[in-house]
């Protein structure tokens, strides 16, 4: 037997308590179907009543009551209680409750619309022993319904107040509808005036022809968009924009439902932005820095023909991240994720990043250099939107700097042998003189030359710190604890020939000091000292606590070397006083 639970029209009688109901013929029915006693206890549903309640209660559980879900609520939104509930309903009144409508809560917080339809089942005697509920799930009515009313609502809204024409043109390309927008558009002062007249005749001649056939072709139910020139009745040419679909009529025709806008200036504007933008990719084309640009998310948007030579490849517009390159290394070799790269990096800090020197590897698997320069993209309200890179290839600098450190290496080499040539020279022409005081200062001089060269090769020759050359030069001297020298200057970074210049100077001072002056004796010291004041450098030399010092009756080569060359080398002064207490020389020349 099938029993319609929906439709019955008499209660469900039954001589056994409930137990006639089995749980297999349950799963027959095509509904959601559960059983309860007298109680409102549920002993009894199928399968498809616990995919909707979201959950198995436990038959005969007395927790589980009315109904097998974890709660409900009537269409206005007030919750269904347990007492008030259609099982409870019928369980008291013993009248059926037919078409009741209301929302499930399931345990995973979705919500389903159902229909209920419950009927007491009753005894032998007629008494009401339980209740059966057969309930179907209309939440896709509900959303359709709900769809169609705010749908309803939305068209009327938009007719009534939107800016742009809509009109509503019968199947013979009749005018029907329009709304006040249309009309000032088409220059009309009242719907009256231009209702029933045929459209076309306001389209221009060479556009008519497809329109009729567009507007034939929504009426068949098609729904399109397209553009045409409209001629104003004061002969100005206006370009619409129109999006149509079909629309049922009262008579059973179909009409044409379109939305026109003016797009005249819009046309125009994008006319002006697509030649801008035209321009500016043949001048980016032009460019030979390879540039590229993202969006906020990091996808490729744009690139050069640079940036293609660079990184040997094309890249894929819109799918590519961060980078144009296939690979990226860092200067020492060690691969770098895109997602790691100097764009990406910026765009997820929000912060230019700079100095970042990196590998491009190509897909041939050759290999250039690259400073990256990436920038943030910005809208006019400062939000970031995107990112702009540019690529520069420093395969030239880098082949300048191999060639010049190249340079650099044989000129220390050919100096170096030069200066060993002139020793050599030197202990050849002076053999029988090794000990004469002309051989020692002669080799002595050589010697600071030699060092102060090796300073400036460890500084590639761009320059050295003061404080290096004074310290190179005192070292001869056999004071490493430095007690017998009192040195005092800031960090100083001078250029080579100051530098040279200044070791030969000091050369001069420390020989004249451990042969006539302070260092000659025990107790003797020299003071050291430089400063850097408005762009110029003042050093001094003192020395204290050596035997008297008298003027010599005439300047010798160091002397000479220190007041003349120093001075012309420097572009400064320099002054030795021979002052009774102890040599004193000072030094002012400008700095580079």
């Amino acid at each position: 037997m099938v029993l319609d639970l929906a439709t019955a029209a008499e209660p469900v009688r039954t001589e056994a308590p409930l137990l006639g109901f089995d749980t297999a013929a349950l799963e027959l029915l095509p509904a959601a179907v559960y059983v309860c006693n007298a109680d409102g206890v549920v002993l009894r549903y199928n399968r498809r009543a616990a995919e909707l309640w979201g959950r198995a209660p436990v038959p005969g559980d007395p927790e589980e009551r009315f109904c097998g879900s974890i709660g409900a609520a009537w269409p206005d939104g007030r919750p269904v209680t347990p007492d008030a509930s259609p099982m409870a309903a019928v369980l008291r009144s013993g009248r059926p409750v037919h078409d009741a409508e209301f929302c499930l809560l399931r345990p995973d917080g979705s919500r389903l619309w159902v229909v209920v339809n419950v009927e007491p089942i009753r005894d032998g005697a007629g008494r009401v022993i339980g209740g059966i509920n057969c309930f179907q799930d209309i939440t896709r009515r509900r959303l359709a319904e709900a769809r169609e009313r705010e749908h309803q609502a939305v068209l009327q809204a938009v007719f009534d107040t939107t800016p742009e024409c809509i009109k509503v043109v019968a199947a013979d390309g009749a005018l029907w509808q329009m709304n006040r927008a249309g009309l000032r558009m088409i220059g009309a002062d009242s719907l009256d005036a231009v209702r029933g007249k045929p459209v076309a005749e306001l389209i221009a001649p060479e556009h008519r022809e497809t329109w009729c056939e567009l507007h034939d072709r929504v009426c068949r139910g098609e729904s399109l968009s397209w553009s045409f020139d409209l001629l104003l009745a004061n002969g100005e040419r206006r370009h619409m924009e129109t999006h149509a679909a079909p629309l049922p009529m009262p008579d059973g025709s179909t009409a044409h439902l379109g939305v026109t806008r003016d797009v005249t200036e819009r046309r125009q504007d994008r006319q002006r932005l697509e030649n801008s933008e035209a321009r500016l990719r043949e001048l980016l084309d032009a460019l030979p820095a390879a540039i590229y640009t993202t969006d906020s998310a990091g996808r490729i948007t744009f690139y050069n023909r640079a940036a293609e030579a660079i990184a040997g490849r094309k890249p894929r517009i819109g799918e590519d991240d961060w980078c144009v390159s296939w690979r990226l290394y860092d200067t020492d070799g060690t691969p770098v994720p895109h997602e790691s790269c100097p764009m990406a990096v910026t765009l997820q800090r929000a912060e230019p990043v700079r100095g970042a020197e990196l590998i491009v590897e190509r897909p041939d698997g050759g290999r250039v250099p690259i400073l990256p320069y990436p920038e943030l993209l910005r809208d006019a309200a400062g939000k970031v939107v995107g990112g702009v890179n540019m690529l520069v290839d420093i395969s030239a600098r880098k082949d300048a700097e191999r060639r010049q450190q190249l340079l650099v290496n044989e000129l220390n080499h050919r100096v170096k042998n030069t200066l060993a040539t002139v020793q050599s020279i030197a202990a050849q022409t002076f053999r029988d003189e090794a000990d004469t005081p002309a051989r020692r200062w002669f080799d002595d001089r050589l010697m600071a030359l030699s060092r102060v060269h090796d300073i400036l090769n460890r500084e590639h020759w761009e320059g050295a710190a003061l404080g290096d050359i004074v310290l190179q030069s005192v070292a001869p001297l056999g004071d490493p604890q430095r007690r017998r020298f009192t040195i005092d200057g800031p960090e100083l970074r001078i250029p080579p020939g100051m530098a040279l210049s200044l070791a030969m100077a000091l050369h001069e001072l420390c020989t004249n000091a451990a042969k006539y002056g302070a260092l000659s004796g025990r107790d003797g010291q020299v003071a050291i000292g430089w400063s850097a004041r408005q762009d110029r450098l003042q050093f001094r030399w003192q020395e204290t606590g050596g035997p008297p010092v008298r003027p010599p009756a005439a300047k010798g080569f160091g002397a000479r070397l220190i007041e003349r060359g120093l001075a012309r080398e420097l572009g400064g002064s320099a002054r030795l006083d021979f002052a009774p207490g102890g040599v004193v020389c000072e030094i002012d020349a400008p700095l580079p």
